[in-house]
């Protein structure tokens, strides 16, 4: 345990030294076409998921695209950082999978929201904290990029990916789909996109798979599914206790751990990863605060519960945001969704292969945040904790093997250890950009 501790203490005190190497500030707010592309990366997540609870749940798509557009605003001016809003990914697929009311959503987040809260006015954030080191954190990420991976995978798998195209491509055995064909060539556009920094490539592929998308729709090779549109719980709905208690034990207890580890700590680690002293607003405890309003208010509303996911911040980033900018688009795109809800328009024109390309491609960036690290003990941590977690499909049972492995490991000659990443690791993962920050 001494040497577990000694190890947060050094990574805490390496951290505030990147961070205090920098001028202290705020980002300006920016809009270009880069920030708008970085502000829409993470709609391949949102949409099938708030579709999906909506649909199952009988909530209304524009009250839960509202309160995420209302979020997003919040959160750009709360942070001034593009810090990323999603559903809750174990909540919203047991709500899917158990087809739970909307009174059990609600009562969801209304107890998550209180537990958040809980651990931002207290202390326990910050003891918490002690749990999550570098290593810990990095296996994190590296089991959310894994999973990613396979729910694109997945999606562009399925029959419906692409309507309409019947393409096959064996290579070596392997028949691929056409959707995942399609997919895979988005990867290699964004690739090519963030090279070239003039190309704002997820504003390119979401567009070209809205025109497509139109298209098929508009010549009835796809179908839409309708759109749940009216409100199924009035405002200031609470729930029976009987929701309450379903609630708690089917969604609530499973989906904490992946809050703490994910939303909040690997979210704060990743942040400052990308932005440096220019996310000083970031902290464990403003996210759950931040986390806690903002469930207890969607809760209220009707909406579903949402969180900031490190997956998120990669996928911001990576495709061009660099300021708040991004996210108050992302607010209005969201707005614009809704809007378009209202009148019965269905987000889900877009082809899946397309949302599968873009979560491909995020996904990748997410795993290579590993390289890192460079003591081969953290690294071995992190893949134990990557693998186990991609296994069983649980983070929690992933975080408690690797922690006790990182406690063991740290005395071991592997601690001692370190590994040099080859150049084309160095080359996919380059270091985060230099931000012009304005003092404050």
């Amino acid at each position: 345990m001494r040497f577990f501790a000694r190890s947060v203490v050094d990574d805490r005190a390496a951290a505030t030294r990147q961070v205090g190497s920098s001028r202290a500030g705020l980002l300006p707010v920016r809009f270009d076409r880069h920030e708008l592309a970085g502000g829409v990366a993470d709609i391949g997540i949102m949409i099938p998921l708030a579709c999906g609870v909506a649909a199952v749940a009988h909530l209304s798509l524009v009250t839960v695209f509202v309160c995420v557009a209302a979020v997003y605003a919040v959160t750009a001016l709360a942070f001034r950082v593009p810090v990323p809003v999603q559903p809750m990914k174990a909540m919203a697929a047991a709500i899917i999978a158990l087809g739970l009311s909307a009174s059990v959503v609600s009562a969801a987040g209304l107890e998550i929201g209180l537990l958040l809260l809980l651990f931002a006015v207290t202390p326990l954030a910050r003891h918490l904290g002690r749990l999550f080191p570098r290593a810990v954190v990095r296996g994190i990420q590296l089991a959310i990029g894994i999973l990613l991976l396979k729910s694109a995978l997945v999606m562009a798998g399925a029959a419906s990916a692409f309507p309409g195209l019947r393409v096959g491509l064996s290579v070596g055995g392997l028949t691929l789909s056409a959707g995942v064909i399609v997919a895979l060539a988005i990867v290699a556009f964004l690739l090519i996109g963030r090279e070239r920094q003039r190309l704002p490539g997820s504003l390119l592929v979401l567009g070209a798979g809205a025109v497509v998308g139109i298209v098929l729709v508009g010549t009835g090779i796809a179908k839409l599914p309708p759109v749940p549109a009216s409100a199924q719980l009035p405002l200031l709905h609470l729930p029976s206790l009987h929701d309450a208690w379903i609630a708690l034990f089917a969604v609530v207890l499973p989906q904490l751990p992946l809050s703490l580890g994910n939303s909040v700590f690997a979210t704060d680690d990743v942040l400052h990863h990308y932005y440096g002293s220019a996310a000083r607003r970031v902290t464990p405890a403003s996210i759950c605060l931040s986390l806690g309003l903002v469930n207890l208010a969607t809760g209220l509303l009707g909406g579903m519960a949402l969180c900031h996911g490190s997956g998120g911040a990669t996928a911001h980033y990576r495709l061009g945001a660099r300021t708040a900018g991004a996210t108050l688009a992302a607010a209005g795109l969201y707005a614009t969704l809704a809007a378009g809800a209202a009148f019965g328009l269905s987000p889900l024109f877009i082809p899946g292969a397309v949302l599968a390309g873009m979560l491909l491609f995020v996904g990748a960036e997410h795993c290579l945040l590993l390289t890192d690290l460079t003591n081969v003990d953290d690294i071995v941590c992190a893949l134990l904790i990557a693998l186990v977690a991609a296994a069983t499909s649980d983070l929690a049972i992933g975080f408690l093997v690797g922690w006790a492995v990182f406690a063991v490991l740290k005395r071991t000659p592997l601690h001692n250890m370190r590994l040099r990443w080859p150049a084309l690791t160095a080359r996919l993962a380059p270091p985060p950009e230099p931000l012009d920050i304005h003092v404050s």
